[in-house]
């Protein structure tokens, strides 16, 4: 048995960055190309790519670098936003791992009808 939680950054109410979103940008950075990294989530260019301009607007920076053409050519988290989308991803992992192991604390008690009695 386990529990599910979604994490999410957010600003003035709009999400900005959660999980998935955070694995794709990750995903660019490491194919160097939003093509193959929407193509490893199973999502369009276009989608993908209204994704970042969605994450970028709401962060309020530049997030993904892009050049075209040739060798040269590709996609590159921004340092900033590398920095940024690393960091989010370390917390939301953080986040869900304690609440796992919350979870795991509380577990016989949840389901053997015993009181509860805080844990710290």
């Amino acid at each position: 048995m386990e529990i599910k939680t979604k994490f999410w950054i957010e600003n003035e109410g709009e999400v900005v960055l959660g999980g998935g979103k955070a694995a794709l940008l990750l995903a660019v950075d490491r194919l160097g190309s939003i093509q193959r990294a929407a193509g490893e989530f199973g999502m369009s260019y276009r989608h993908a790519w209204g994704a970042i301009k969605k994450i970028e607007k709401r962060a309020g920076f530049k997030i993904v670098d892009t050049k075209v053409g040739g060798k040269e050519g590709g996609a590159r988290l921004t340092p900033r936003g590398k920095a940024f989308v690393q960091e989010t991803d370390s917390l939301l992992k953080h986040l869900q791992g304690s609440v796992q192991k919350n979870f795991e604390a509380r577990k016989t008690r949840l389901f053997s009808g015993e009181p509860s009695r805080r844990l710290r």
